[in-house]
């Protein structure tokens, strides 16, 4: 429901009742909360206010819980030594091949269980999901359905979780599927059977993303904007102390079952979210929350104990507070924004498949898995903070763009480059270090860039269509059957292209994130091919560099 002139008048005078915080106590004037800049309040909070960054620190923490919720999947679904034990038959005689298939009498090549009475004997059961589940010979690919089914449900409730974010808060909508994530993991370590562990496992990647994504979106309306091209540095660390803890926690926990048990405990940890994770600022705003918004200044003052002038962080343009609501339907009507999907969905497939192909297969990079694993894991440590740095000195476009080149050009590199076996690792790694990088510099390139009204719903689709490229990374070996090196050709084939179409959008460095639709800035392109014939000899040129909210201003003040 809108308000109304009325309403805000009585809004306005309401709040004139109380002292306006931190001006001079003869100061007269009327305030309202509603008519702040959000990013005008985290600036003057400081660039490392300790509110801020507490919030920061817990949002970004999260991603750990998700490293080791995926990660952990090599060593739990890896296939298991076995051979197939049958009881002599008195008419016939049987000569094993291998674990899977025997040869009978007749020279005859029949599967081990088509024996009666015959059944797998796995060197140690207790090791491997696939051992407990038969999930060996021609069940084999079904193993694959563990990982996969985790992606696919982060992919289908992306943007759903972001409109209910949008509807109801960050806050909630990053909290309890933190917890119901926790959960689904403890079922999942003691499901009776597959498909029970198949189900839990789909309902942990429903939740788990659904914190992740918004954990995201937090943490970037929760900083100062001065603060935003340092928050890869915690984002990473954490991601990679996910990683490694992982691969650490396998080599002293050989059972399958409390290996999954040790990577979900420590979400318990996160209890104390409950009272420590605030709510955004923006969406405070945005949806006119004014007791939230002045509940949120006072603990920001508490915490970081400093008092800030209200009155020099109201909003240029007040009537910028009184944003429309917005829904998905809004980023397909708009050309601009639309287009900006479309360029920012494929990226994301590209960086998704990337990732996870040289991840989930990082224990094939070494004779003993184990290296191959850690180093994979080790090096987006380095790459993390050289990330950091570059995005500090250069351009997020700029960023995105090298990385994603150089991440095709080490893949090529790792096809036609000879190397001895020792260094067959080093293309691999690199590539891996170059796909870190974009992680840090892209996921901020089109946050910044979306409106705040619709940023959550943009990322949520974002996420759904770029998770096509996670979901089917698992299968991506199976290219094989066509040529040995298809899988990693398309993954640079597809990376270049990704790299060009960065050049096509706008840099975000050091600018404020737009508030609406009518503030966002699609890049020079996209403007381009979106324009209209002009009405008078002067729109044309406005509307190819100037944002249209602009171009209304410019001429109403031609008109005076």
């Amino acid at each position: 429901m809108e308000t109304t002139d009325e309403e805000l008048q009585v809004e306005e005078v309401e709040e004139a009742e109380e002292p306006i915080p931190y001006l001079p106590r003869t100061s007269s004037i009327a305030f309202n909360y509603l008519h702040l800049d959000p990013e005008k309040v985290l600036s003057a909070f400081g660039k490392y206010g300790r509110f801020q960054m507490l919030t920061y620190l817990l949002t970004s923490g999260v991603h750990m819980l998700m490293a080791l919720n995926m990660l952990v999947m090599p060593f739990i679904t890896k296939q298991p030594t076995f051979g197939c034990d049958f009881e002599p038959q008195p008419h016939w005689e049987y000569a094993e091949i291998d674990g899977c298939h025997v040869r009978d009498g007749n020279n005859w090549t029949v599967n081990c269980l088509q024996i009666p009475g015959a059944k797998y004997n796995y060197t140690d059961a207790s090791s491997s999901l696939a051992a407990e589940y038969n999930l060996v010979c021609e069940e084999s690919g079904a193993v694959d359905h563990a990982t996969s089914i985790f992606l696919f449900g982060g992919m289908l409730v992306s943007p759903i979780i972001t409109q209910l974010s949008d509807l109801f808060g960050r806050r909630w909508t990053f909290l309890l599927p933190l917890y119901m994530a926790v959960l689904a993991n403890l079922v999942c370590a003691a499901a009776p059977n597959y498909t029970t562990f198949l189900i839990f496992r789909f309902i942990s990647g429903v939740t788990t993303t659904s914190f992740s994504t918004i954990g995201w979106v937090l943490c970037m309306e929760s900083v100062a904007l001065e603060f935003r091209s340092l928050i890869p540095l915690v984002t990473t660390a954490a991601w990679v102390f996910g990683y490694i803890l992982a691969g650490a926690l396998h080599l002293v926990i050989e059972d399958w079952r409390l290996l999954y048990l040790a990577v979900t405990l420590p979400g318990i940890l996160t209890i104390p979210y409950y009272w420590l994770v605030p709510e955004s600022l923006h969406w405070l705003i945005t949806k006119r929350k004014k007791k939230m918004v002045k509940k949120y200044i006072r603990t920001c003052s508490k915490y970081n104990k400093r008092e800030i002038a209200l009155h020099e962080c109201r909003t240029a343009v007040e009537e910028a507070v009184l944003l429309k609501e917005r829904t998905a339907i809004d980023i397909f009507t708009h050309p601009d924004l639309f287009g900006y999907f479309l360029i920012n969905s494929y990226i994301l497939i590209v960086m998704n498949g990337t990732y996870w192909a040289l991840s989930l297969f990082s224990t094939e990079l070494s004779d003993d898995g184990i290296t191959g694993y850690f180093l994979s894991g080790i090096v987006e440590l380095p790459a993390g903070l050289l990330s950091v740095g570059l995005l500090v000195f250069l351009g997020r476009k700029t960023v995105s763009f090298l990385s994603l080149a150089l991440q095709s050009v080490f893949m090529c590199c790792a096809l036609y480059i000879p190397v001895n076996t020792n260094m067959r690792m080093i293309f691999p790694l690199l590539t891996k270090s170059t796909n870190a990088i974009v992680w840090s510099s892209q996921l901020l390139l089109y946050t910044e860039a979306t409106p705040t009204s619709v940023r959550n719903v943009f990322c949520g689709m974002v996420y759904f269509v770029g998770e096509i490229g996670s979901v089917a990374a698992p299968y991506l070996k199976r290219l094989e059957a066509i040529d040995k090196n298809a899988p990693a050709l398309l993954i640079a084939m597809m990376s270049l292209l990704a790299a060009l179409l960065v050049l096509l959008v706008p840099d975000t460095k050091g600018i404020r994130m737009p508030e609406d639709i009518d503030d966002f800035n699609g890049g020079p392109l996209l403007r381009l091919l979106r324009r209209k014939k002009p009405r008078n000899g002067t729109q044309i040129e406005l509307e190819m560099v100037l944002p249209q909210a602009t171009v209304d201003q410019t001429a109403a003040e031609e008109l005076k």
